[in-house]
């Protein structure tokens, strides 16, 4: 058996080679199409040097400027420099990051010290009118017609000559001519930039994270409910390929704070018209919530008016919120309605309505809502609802060829630089550094794969099937592996009234034919049922797992669930007290269902009820006297495939959360049983998040362990497939995890040391495929399962390809990316492409090839359970006020562990 080249050290640490895989080549199996990604060629790329710039902006006081006053100050400091001579030629085609590089295509003429220090003065947001703020309104102050104006606002501004960018270098990158690890990435930020910075100068565009976003884009923003709307814009790269660099452009969209008058921001937020009623105290609180620190302006005022942070809410009526207003030397107290009707001749007309606290918090600002408008291009923090989300999902899923034309109206828009006919709307910034653009994205030469063949249990009808669309279903067919089902009962949480006894019994009637019908053996046709409450759902699930026990004198295999809604606090009760403290699997479903009792639902119940059980639901067909085996890597001797994954707290879920580390074992020969093992994790001090799963040595061991007890055997080698890493993070993981799991190995048995190949896969990414033909399109319009793309926008020289293995359903289809980090098994493309399409067709709980290899999906439905383990406490809701480490330190120990009886079971699908 061949070891692999990372070896035990006599004192006990691993040697991982420096460098990553080279690609052993192109594949060839499969039916070539072509497709269009959604890529543009650099038709013509300068290899001139690039002049980088250290820049330093410094405005009162020592916090970091936000990026957009950077820009202002860097755009007004360049304006004012050109006037001086200093940025001539191609040089006033600077392009800044926003933060602290600048780069030129010429260098600056900036004297023998190659610095140059300027005092930058912004136009003052308030204007030069008088009045144009109101007063504080708290904190003993005397108030006053222009109290709170704000002072000129005056920066610093440093440019510093750095580097000279080799940007030959860039050609010899793509050209595959560079060492192993070398990505010439100082060269690709240079064009990072560029795009970027083009787009920065454009009015209303907003970045949010790599995507900027335009109002005015088509179709129109889109109303989310809950005072956001969506926007619509690009994500915009620049990527290395083979040969070429290429713009990477896809279409995005992203949730925005809705702008306009704050009563109507504020009538969507309550989801009220009639504003004639006061507030509630509750309604002040939802307000507040959604809009702290959300940057409100006056609307009576139209040239420089100053931008308010939202602190609060405060819910005494402005006619009733009173002050110390001073005026010719007189103090007196007046209401928040009274002082705009006197200073600015302004009769509110809701007085009985609340105001916004904003400024200092010793000296806060009052404003009535109707005074105030929500300043345009916020983006929405917070994380979004179950309706907003599902607005969210329904307005991003575009057709493949409306995205792509979409994507291209963007380019237009906000690149501004691909050719269209004899109109141009060329980007200086990439004509003065020497670039250009292809018109058309680039069309790509593909391969799609052969799907696999799929058995069941030789009792079936249809014994095997070979899906040629990436969809099959459970008709006339039984599981491979059926488990019986002996000692089960029914937990009702909803009234009796709404899920009636006699409905509950025929829907039981209908799963247990289910059962039997697709294989499996169920003894206990009759469970016991009982209702219940969201009241105290342990103690029901408890009582309800008693029922089971009592009913056939064994333990309980599981509870069915019924529930009336997807109310997610519900949800991660009942997981946590079956996984954490009962041992027992659980099978929820929505009360919707019972009455419908529909066969297919049934079927699709069974798939999952029966892999928690321990049973397997298909397998890929074995060798046979006519064909080979479907998975020959895998079977032809132990082979152990590991899953990982590690997520981390969402938006607005606040920092206390840790983060959450996964894994996944296969527990046989045809991957169709995987055991789980879990971890929560906090990144290093001075880490904001950390990709690296911290415990994979005794993860990994408990994996092997497993896998020994399931197969009495240990595994000759070992696949990895790998979600929940970024590129930057790549040499680490090579360091740390695989290293770690070499020397699990060596904790199993001295000496021990199977060949390891370590793949890591990315679903976010904004990569996508497009079918040239209509033939060549499934029935959504989408790339066909099985299309495999491993040249022109792969990497020069490491080993990556993108996979699209199912078929599109909505919108457009996202292919996966598979990165190789370390291969000991010496693969061949095509048989690395071939065995991962063909696990995408053994996902256990669907008829349908999946997007991503499926112990990539196991790993990420481990953690996401995970986040239900913490007694007495929800992951969606926020924290508390408090020390953040107090709260770190309670979130860690009410972490509960699964019960070691579901350790090789498939609890979590």
């Amino acid at each position: 058996m061949s070891t692999t080249s990372a070896r035990p050290s006599s004192g006990g640490t691993m040697v991982i080679p420096g460098t990553l895989p080279s690609r052993p080549g192109a594949g060839t199996t499969g039916k070539k199409v072509q497709v269009t990604a959604n890529y543009w060629p650099a038709t013509t790329m300068s290899i001139k040097p690039v002049h980088q710039y250290d820049i330093s902006i410094e405005g009162q006081g020592s916090k970091t400027l936000p990026i957009p006053v950077n820009r202002k100050v860097f755009e007004a400091a360049v304006w004012a420099a050109e006037n001086n001579k200093v940025f001539t030629g191609t040089g006033k085609y600077i392009v800044f990051d926003g933060r602290k590089i600048a780069w030129s295509p010429m260098k600056l003429d900036l004297g023998t010290a190659e610095a140059m220090k300027a005092t930058v003065i912004l136009p003052e947001e308030n204007g030069n009118g008088a009045a144009t703020a109101p007063p504080a309104t708290g904190g003993g102050g005397t108030g006053g017609p222009a109290a709170g104006a704000p002072p000129p606002r005056k920066f610093t501004f440093t440019i510093k000559y750095a580097a000279e960018i080799k940007m030959e270098r860039l050609k010899k990158f793509v050209m595959g001519e560079l060492p192993e690890g070398d990505h010439a990435q100082e060269a690709v930020n240079v064009f990072d930039a560029i795009i970027r910075h083009n787009a920065s100068k454009i009015k209303g565009c907003e970045p949010v994270g790599r995507g900027w976003y335009l109002k005015s884009l088509y179709p129109a923003p889109a109303d989310l409910t809950g005072g956001a709307e969506a926007w619509n814009g690009l994500r915009l790269s620049m990527r290395a390929g083979e040969k070429n660099m290429f713009l990477n452009a896809d279409l995005a969209t992203t949730a925005f704070v809705m702008s306009g008058n704050a009563i109507d921001v504020v009538k969507r937020i309550l989801n009220r018209q009639d504003m004639s009623r006061a507030l509630t105290e509750r309604d002040c609180q939802a307000i507040g919530k959604l809009l702290a620190k959300v940057r409100i302006r006056l609307a009576f005022a139209r040239q420089g008016r100053k931008q308010y942070g939202i602190n609060k809410v405060d819910s005494t009526p402005a006619q009733r919120n009173m002050f110390d207003h001073t005026s010719g030397g007189v103090t007196r107290k007046i209401s928040v309605a009274d002082y705009f009707r006197e200073t600015y001749n302004i009769q509110l007309k809701y007085p009985h309505l609340p105001c916004f606290v904003c400024g200092d918090v010793k000296r806060p600002v009052h404003l009535p809502f109707e005074v105030v408008e929500v300043v345009p291009g916020q983006a929405y923090r917070r994380k979004l609802d179950e309706t907003q989300t599902g607005k969210m999902i329904a307005i991003a899923q575009q057709k493949p060829v409306d995205r792509l034309n979409r994507t291209m109206g963007g380019i237009h828009s906000i690149v501004g630089a691909v050719r269209e006919g004899t109109t141009t709307r060329d980007n200086p910034y990439l004509e003065a550094f020497g670039v250009k653009l292809a018109k058309d994205p680039l069309t790509i030469t593909a391969r799609v794969l052969e799907p696999p063949e799929l058995s069941y249990n030789p009792k079936s009808r249809q014994k095997t099937i070979k899906p040629m669309d990436g969809t099959w279903n459970l008709r006339d067919k039984q599981v491979c592996r059926g488990m019986p089902l002996h000692s089960w009962s029914v937990l009702v949480l909803a009234p009796e009234q709404r899920v009636n006894r006699a409905s509950v019994d025929n829907f039981v009637k209908v799963l247990v034919g289910a059962c039997k019908t697709h294989g499996m053996e169920v003894t206990m046709e009759k469970p016991p049922m009982r209702y219940g409450t969201d009241k105290n759902v342990e103690e029901m699930l408890k009582a309800a797992y008693r029922d089971a026990g009592d009913g056939c004198r064994t333990k309980p295999q599981m509870i069915l669930v019924i529930v009336p809604d997807t109310n997610p606090r519900r949800y991660a009760e009942i997981k946590r007290t079956s996984d954490t403290t009962l041992g027992v699997i659980t099978q929820c479903m929505q009360s919707k269902h019972v009455g419908k009792a529909s066969m297919q639902y049934c079927a699709n119940l069974v798939l999952k009820i029966n892999v928690k059980l321990g049973g397997a639901n298909a397998y890929l067909t074995g060798k046979t006297d006519k064909a080979p085996a479907q998975l020959p890597f895998i079977t032809d001797a132990p082979t152990l495939v590991i899953g990982m994954d590690v997520t981390h707290p969402g938006p607005g879920e606040g920092t206390s959360r840790p983060s959450i580390a996964a894994m996944v074992g296969s527990l046989d020969a045809q991957c169709a049983r995987f055991a789980a093992t879990l971890r929560i994790q906090r990144s290093p001090q001075g880490r904001q998040r950390c990709d690296i799963i911290q415990d994979v040595f005794g993860m990994t061991t408990e994996l092997l362990r497993a896998f020994y007890r399931s197969t009495s055997r240990k595994p000759n080698r070992i696949i990895v497939y790998r979600d929940g890493a970024s590129e930057g993070q790549f040499v680490e993981i090579r360091q740390t995890e695989i290293a770690a799991i070499n020397r699990a190995c060596a904790e199993i048995e001295k000496g021990y040391a199977p060949p390891i190949t370590y793949i890591v896969v990315t679903k976010r990414h904004n990569t996508r495929f497009f079918p040239k033909r209509r033939e060549e399109a499934d029935k959504s319009g989408n790339i066909q399962p099985g299309t495999v793309i491993d040249t022109n926008i792969t990497l020069p020289k490491e080993w990556d390809f993108f996979l699209n293995s199912h078929a599109g359903l909505l919108g457009t289809s996202r292919s996966a990316h598979y990165h190789v980090l370390h291969d000991d098994n010496k693969f061949t493309p095509d048989r690395l492409q071939n065995m991962t399409y063909r696990l995408c067709y053994l996902y256990a709980r669907c008829t349908r090839s999946v997007s991503v290899c499926p112990p990539i999906y196991y790993a990420d439905l481990v953690a996401a359970r995970a986040r239900a383990h913490f007694q007495g406490l929800e992951w969606g809701e926020e924290s508390s006020r408090g020390a953040a480490s107090e709260h770190a330190k309670m979130w860690d120990t009410k972490f509960a562990k699964v019960k070691p009886e579901l350790g090789s079971v498939m609890y979590y699908m």
